[in-house]
């Protein structure tokens, strides 16, 4: 046995217990849904277009909205469902220790695991995207395949990368209980208090600067750094890199900014889009929210006594 017959056993066990079953159909009704009320109802035939709901940003200044970032925002959710008990669910009951009597490592447990439930979670989600494909044939949507497929392979990443911290935590954690906590605590992080977090550090920067006579930090690295800090949340990155599908690199960096980020920013976008702005760094973000949460996870349950 290895980490192949481990995924095979995380996959088949999602069948039996319905988890498969239950995603696939939230996500059919949510995505198609989506789809089937905004192209078959909400827009007339003459502008029905995938950029219309898939590349959907409405931005207030203070307050912004996208279909991308609430498809995210879901997305994390059930993906941290999905794999936040996966050690810990195991660990409590007895059976990691079944597992690992046969011959499989703890590396191969690891690696099997997060295959295995991100099989899960990305095969739930292309059945939705799938659903949503022939919404769009059927209400004679103007496909716009180079930007809808590359935002599913996208969307199936992020899927991926909360898998993967899922599991990380998971590997971390104690008891169930303690990964429960924690795996809402993150969430919450994420969704709501990450960007008061990236705000909040500049400013303490610009007064630490001011305290010890430094002169305070220019306005515009403040904005600089307060959006870098937002483009380390996986959901952000995978937002950014969305609306780069249907607006290009400038202007999707400012999509979903703040009236002073967009009047700071602007200027310098539209001569070129910085390194750590580009969408080759927000990708990279992506990938290391795969990788790095398997990497700490393996660590800590290698060194765990069970």
């Amino acid at each position: 046995m290895s980490w192949q017959a481990v995924a095979r056993k995380e996959f088949r066990d999602a069948i039996r217990s319905r988890w498969l079953h239950g995603s696939t159909l939230f996500f059919a009704l949510f995505i198609g849904g989506a789809a089937a009320l905004f192209f078959g109802v909400l827009i007339g035939p003459g502008n029905r277009q995938v950029s219309s709901l898939f590349g959907f940003f409405a931005n207030l200044g203070v307050f912004s909205f996208s279909f991308p970032g609430l498809l995210a925002l879901v997305l994390g959710f059930i993906a941290l469902s999905t794999s936040y008990g996966s050690i810990t669910g195991e660990r409590e009951t007895g059976s990691i220790k079944l597992l690992l009597s046969l011959p499989n490592s703890r590396l191969d447990a690891i690696i099997g695991k997060f295959l295995g439930r991100s099989a899960v979670v990305v095969a739930a989600l292309l059945v939705g995207f799938l659903v949503t494909f022939v919404v769009l044939i059927a209400t004679g949507t103007r496909l716009e395949l180079g930007s809808f497929v590359p935002q599913v392979a996208l969307t199936a990443l992020l899927g991926m990368a909360f898998v993967s911290i899922g599991l990380g935590i998971s590997a971390l954690a104690g008891s169930n209980r303690e990964a429960t906590l924690a795996t809402m605590g993150l969430y919450l992080v994420f969704a709501v208090l990450w960007g008061s977090v990236s705000e909040g550090v500049p400013k303490l920067s610009n007064y630490a600067a001011e305290q010890v006579g430094a002169g305070g930090v220019s306005e515009l690295t403040r904005v600089k750094i307060g959006v870098f800090l937002k483009y380390l949340n996986p959901l952000k990155a995978y937002e950014t890199l969305a609306a780069q599908l249907y607006y290009g690199a400038a202007q999707a960096r400012l999509v979903s900014a703040t009236f002073r980020e967009q009047n700071a920013l602007g200027p310098v976008l539209q001569e070129s889009v910085p390194l750590y702005f580009s969408g080759w760094f927000l990708f990279g973000i992506l990938l290391a929210w795969i990788v790095v949460p398997v990497v700490v996870g393996y660590w800590a349950f290698d060194r765990d006594d069970l």
